[in-house]
């Protein structure tokens, strides 16, 4: 896409984020003359329609006032809740991207055009360390004190699941949750939309798939959090391979609060399987890693999703060489990419707007793209309100060429399926090369994590 279409889209975009607008502007007024609305009601929902918006999924019936006024002012707040300190503080990296994507609307295309009108977006961040609690006592701050519109990339399972029930009633959006947990499948909290990251179930199903193929009768070990997290790992592993000669020989798992695991390597290592799982994120990864290294154990090693930025695998040095992962984003590593025209213009953009950040990370990758997300779902909304909006989101389809999205990636979202990001690459890390390779892909499973998942995950 070039830079004329870039600027098009993201101009468009912003007229949905207006939509999205803090709550206490949101109350002062509207825009009845814009636009021709009208109210459907339908089995005891009720929503707003506007010509052209999609057949309604959420049910606004006992929302506020806020969620259906239109937004009034000129910027837009979204609220940020993600770690800044302490052992998960390189997930700040997120931030970093989306703020460079954020600065490059506002400062280069002028904000995003909404109703003809233009608005400028931006982000209201607060450090968490990756606690719940925080998180609750951050969202509630962001939505009643500083007047956000809706929340973006919070980051963590437990912390979204934190502020689900509240955002809900409230009738806020929760958009791109930094987290592929099943549980945003959960039909009883339409406000949240999980992140563009692959799924962690979809993990499993490639993992499995390939298994199959190579390694058919495996003897698999797994470390994992003992978090609901975690749990999502082992849980549809072991549904996803009954009935075929893969067996699940030993697992351990880890508290998350800390990130020492060598106790739990040495003892799965004594069960000399050929497969390690790690459902584990950031700094508990590359001390798995150097531990199983350390124990003399070669398993083929499968790491999250989660844990594939430059900077956690290079405090693995050449432990890492040979694991396996997913991304449903270009690493920015990779020099495949470099003609790319999304790539071209992200390196560009950050290396202007945060000098700072290494243009080779993934997590910042990832933060540009998840903005980018949040610009064409503003771009698609007919009308500002947060009820449009959130519509919108759970509406998305034919995403494709979208911030750093695998090329021929589309990610798609509707009434019967609420996940991103099931388009993806399974990648093997490369020490000679110092990147993730893609070792096949895309690998397709658009509308599939709710049928590989577990009711009980799915209803958590």
């Amino acid at each position: 896409m070039n830079t004329s279409q870039v600027r098009r889209r993201s101009l468009r975009a912003v007229a949905a984020i207006a939509t999205l607008a803090l709550v206490g502007a949101a109350c002062e007024g509207g825009r009845e003359d814009e636009k021709d609305t009208t109210k459907t009601t339908t089995g005891g929902s009720t929503a707003t329609t506007v010509p052209g918006a999609p057949t309604p999924i959420i049910d606004t019936s006992a929302c506020p006032a806020e969620a259906t006024a239109a937004f009034e002012g000129d910027t837009i707040k979204f609220g940020v809740s993600l770690p800044q300190s302490g052992l998960y503080s390189a997930f700040n990296d997120i931030l970093v991207g989306a703020q460079a994507h954020v600065d490059y609307v506002n400062e280069e295309l002028g904000g995003v055009e909404v109703a003809g009108e233009q608005y400028q977006i931006e982000l209201v961040a607060k450090d968490d360390a990756y606690e719940a609690q925080k998180t609750v006592n951050n969202v509630n701050e962001l939505v009643a004190d500083e007047g956000v519109f809706g929340l973006f990339s919070v980051v963590g399972t437990k912390n979204n699941l934190a502020i689900r029930e509240t955002l809900g009633e409230q009738c806020v959006p929760d958009l791109f949750a930094a987290t592929g947990a099943a549980a945003w499948g959960n039909a009883d909290y339409p406000w949240l939309l999980g992140t563009p990251l692959v799924p962690y179930p979809a993990e499993m199903k490639a993992l499995v798939d390939y298994l199959q193929d190579e390694q058919p009768d495996a003897t698999v070990a797994i470390l994992r959090a003992s978090d609901d997290f975690g749990k999502t790992y082992s849980e549809v592993f072991a549904s996803l391979i009954e009935g075929t000669d893969i067996t699940i020989v030993d697992e351990e798992t880890y508290n998350p609060e800390q990130f020492d695991t060598k106790s739990q390597i040495t003892s799965l290592a004594a069960s000399d399987a050929d497969v390690l799982i790690l459902g584990a994120t950031l700094l508990a990864c590359p001390d798995a890693l150097t531990n199983v290294k350390d124990s003399g154990w070669e398993p083929l090693v499968y790491m999250s999703g989660t844990c594939t930025s430059k900077t956690i695998i290079s405090l693995s040095g050449d432990a890492a060489d040979g694991v396996l992962s997913v991304a449903s984003f270009m690493d920015p590593a990779d020099p495949q990419w470099e003609s790319n025209e999304q790539m071209a213009l992200f390196k560009e953009k950050v290396a202007a707007y945060a000098p700072d950040a290494d243009l080779d990370s993934g997590v910042i990758a990832f933060g540009w793209s998840a903005g980018a997300m949040l610009t064409e779902t503003l771009t698609r909304s007919p009308e500002l309100t947060r009820a449009s909006v959130m519509e919108t989101a759970r509406n998305l389809t034919g995403l494709e060429d979208i911030g750093l999205m695998v090329p021929g990636a589309v990610f798609n979202v509707g009434a019967d399926d609420w996940f991103l990001g099931e388009t993806f690459n399974l990648m093997r890390y490369s020490l000679a090369n110092g990147y993730f390779e893609v070792l096949q892909g895309p690998i397709e499973l658009d509308g599939q994590t709710a049928t590989l998942t577990p009711d009980d995950l799915v209803n958590s």
